[in-house]
């Protein structure tokens, strides 16, 4: 690759402000030469992108967040915001059933691993909007994985091991007959993971005694007859984080102002997230073109957090005068106080699911329907403060008021020991959904096609707030005879409230009468094949306009979402994504992404920044080889996301913003064998401290506040061995 080839591919998605993201992208752990969906615009990726090296957090949402129109402000974390959504408006969905995850997590330090096996995923499927009538029900964007197991031809077992995480697949394939000679094959898979943060976590600010342990076990099994087709999945994961911190040191401010606040701490924080997940389905071939289908599943999730520390901290200026004797040290001491945060949350939730459907294909039509059953039920306990102490005083503050009268003076004293922040609320969430949908997909011709037509629609009730929502939904697709593809869709979404939605953090209660969150999404793209310097290029670009007519108020504290409850009001994105993907190499993926787009709500009389109002979102991700030597393969993804607005915890406004999200992570592999490799990567490679939240203590000498950022991970280096049979 020469400068030349990179400048080809960046010029095009820097200059020409288009939208990137397909309707739906396939990632594809095996090459597909000639399954295509035209009606979904599904593009296939090599299998390196799923299970390449120089990924921080070693997870499929690492990829998705390198596409246009999705963001992420934690390398550690598996969540992302989607074209201005928060994080709980995806939808996480594998052999299609809906997946669970974590609630309480405050960080990616803290999340642990995805809920996603790379090992484990065959095709992987993204939508981040305008997604049909079968999808599930939320706002924003759908990922879609099939857990298969490999051909006959591939490496039927897999060992991954590195420096703080390893990862093993085993898996088995085997035919016999029936006693009516019936042929049956079965085959299966068994994957197990570990991880642990605590390289990432101890190279930060904070210094103490640290024990990050995170694993789960996942099992897929598939039994195939002439007529029917069974499929059973299950995940256990748990992730545990205990941390003694001893002290902290964080320096920020502006090149003239620079600040350090030096902590000193005691205690202990306690945070283990657990969940379990079984699902099966079976599904009967009545002819050739009518097949039909039911499943049930069951999910279990016991979160909790313990938290008891007490800190003391000590804020200064920062001599920056190159020429003093005393540069680097502190100046003058502005503020001096303590510091304590309390918790003992816990979240239960369990959910069950029960589905029933089919799907009728012609040759150029096909239709899906499916009719379906959940409970959820939660119980949600949080109980946490914090007490700022500056100078002997607990903040907020009262003083003693003198009252002079004629013959006396009179002292009230108004001392209380009044809580900065205090959280006490607990509630329980049943809810039954029910819903059902109709899909109808058209196609002229699928060997030369000029039209294809996609429409449904999606009926939802929801018992806890005794709603019924009807959503239609469409999608219109046109050739050209010049090569260009282009697409209209529109549709209506509504979101179930989880736990999480329904926490009113300002006033402590859990809003059970809440209504459904109400998204209608309308999106024009187009789409176009070209070759350049004798390389194949694809490009996408789509504009989208999305209006929430009933939206709740939160914001973002790291990848903890905390909800107002000051709602429902409205809120509106409107952006442009880009994205152009080629080949440099056989067998090798690379693609540049760029996103533009606002959100914004109104829950007054003016609209104002929404927590995810990210504004800007650039990607690049390399896949190349040394020339000559395709054994040396390099891999580099490189991103840069805007700032995230930010304020005083649990206000409203948000008139400040944090500095934007800038990385770039690099892995090296060389193949010592067709079974082994050996990999060396490199994370945060330019060494960038990125914030990934505020903590917040009070000077009462001056009344100020001060927004102390939280960082993300330094650099580290990873080695990894790989084998497989």
């Amino acid at each position: 690759m020469t400068w030349t080839d990179l400048a080809l591919v960046l010029a095009p998605g820097l200059f020409p402000v288009y939208d990137t993201l397909p309707p739906s992208t396939r990632l594809n752990e095996i090459e597909v030469k000639a399954e295509r969906n035209p009606v979904e615009s599904i593009i296939s990726i090599e299998s390196s992108s799923l299970n390449s090296v120089g990924n921080a957090g070693e997870s499929i949402e690492g990829v998705i967040r390198s596409l246009a129109g999705v963001a992420g402000s934690d390398e550690l974390s598996s969540q992302y915001s989607v074209r201005g959504g928060n994080f709980d408006e995806n939808l996480l969905v594998i052999n299609g059933f809906e997946i669970y995850r974590p609630q309480l997590a405050r960080s990616g330090q803290q999340e642990g691993l995805s809920a996603v096996n790379p090992d484990m995923v065959r095709k992987l499927e993204f939508s981040a909007g305008g997604f049909n009538s079968s999808e599930g029900d939320k706002l924003s964007s759908v990922l879609r994985l099939t857990y298969g197991v490999p051909s006959n031809e591939e490496a039927a077992q897999r060992s991954r091991i590195g420096l703080y995480s390893g990862r093993l697949f085993m898996s088995y394939r085997e035919s016999k007959l029936s006693k009516s000679e019936n042929k049956i094959y079965t085959n299966g898979g068994i994957a197990i993971r570990y991880r642990s943060n605590s390289p990432f976590i101890l190279g930060g600010d904070t210094q103490g005694d640290l024990n990050s342990i995170s694993y789960d076990i996942q099992l897929i099994q598939n039994i195939r007859t002439k007529k029917w087709y069974h499929e059973f999945l299950s995940i256990a994961q748990s992730s545990d984080f205990t941390l003694q911190p001893r002290s902290r040191t964080t320096e920020f401010g502006t090149v003239t102002d620079v600040l350090r606040l030096n902590v000193y701490m005691k205690g202990r924080e306690s945070y283990v997230y657990s969940n379990a997940f079984a699902g099966w389905r079976s599904t009967y071939r009545v002819n050739s073109k009518l097949k039909l289908h039911i499943e049930s599943s069951i999910i279990q999730a016991l979160e909790s957090e313990n938290v008891d520390v007490i800190s003391a901290y000590l804020l200064g200026e920062v001599n920056n005068n190159l020429g003093s004797d005393d540069f680097g040290e502190i100046s003058y001491q502005r503020g001096s106080g303590g510091h304590q945060r309390f918790a003992r949350n816990h979240l239960f939730a369990r959910e069950s699911h029960l589905f029933a459907g089919g799907t009728y294909e012609e040759l150029n039509s096909s239709i899906s329907f499916g009719v379906g059953l959940r409970n959820q039920f939660g119980i949600d306990q949080l109980y946490e403060w914090v007490n700022i102490d500056s100078a002997g005083y607990s903040i907020p503050h009262n003083s003693t008021e003198v009252l002079l009268i004629e013959n006396d003076t009179i002292m009230e004293f108004k001392e209380s020991l009044e809580l900065f922040q205090l959280t006490n609320t607990s509630g329980e969430l049943k809810n039954f959904k029910t819903y059902g949908f109709y899909r109808h997909k058209i196609i002229n011709d699928q060997q030369d096609p000029k039209w294809a037509l996609d429409f449904g629609v999606r009926l939802l009730h929801d018992s806890r707030s005794n709603e019924i929502r009807i959503s239609p939904r469409f999608h219109l697709k046109h050739w050209t005879l010049s090569g260009f593809i282009w697409d209209l869709k529109a549709g209506s979404y509504a979101q179930t409230a989880s736990v999480r939605e329904l926490r009113n953090w300002r006033y402590s209660t859990l809003e059970l009468n809440s209504k459904m969150q109400h998204a209608w999404h309308g999106i024009i793209g187009g789409e176009k094949k070209f070759t350049s310097n004798g390389r194949p290029f694809f490009w996408r670009t789509e504009l989208y306009y999305k209006f929430l007519d009933r939206a709740f108020p939160f914001e973002q504290d790291g990848m903890r979402i905390r909800y107002l409850g000051n709602g429902p009001g409205v809120a509106r994105v409107i952006g442009i994504d880009n994205r152009i993907h080629s080949q440099w190499l056989p067998k090798t993926e690379s693609w540049i992404s760029l996103s533009l787009f606002r959100s914004q709500e109104k829950f007054d009389n003016s609209w104002v920044r929404r927590g995810s109002d990210y504004r800007y979102s650039f990607s690049l991700r390399v896949e190349d080889a040394l020339k000559g030597f395709p054994d040396n393969k390099v891999y580099m993804q490189a991103s840069i996301t805007g700032g995230f607005p930010f304020g005083s915890p649990l206000a409203f406004s948000k008139p400040f913003k944090a500095p934007p999200y800038r990385r770039m992570d690099l892995g090296f592999q060389h193949n010592l064998n067709t079974k082994a490799s050996i990999s060396l990567e490199i994370f945060n490679l330019l060494e960038i401290r990125n914030t990934a939240s505020y903590f917040w203590i009070m000077d009462i000498s001056t009344a100020r506040e001060y927004a102390v950022p939280n960082y993300l991970t330094n650099r580290l280096i990873n080695f990894i061995f790989q084998y497989q049979l």
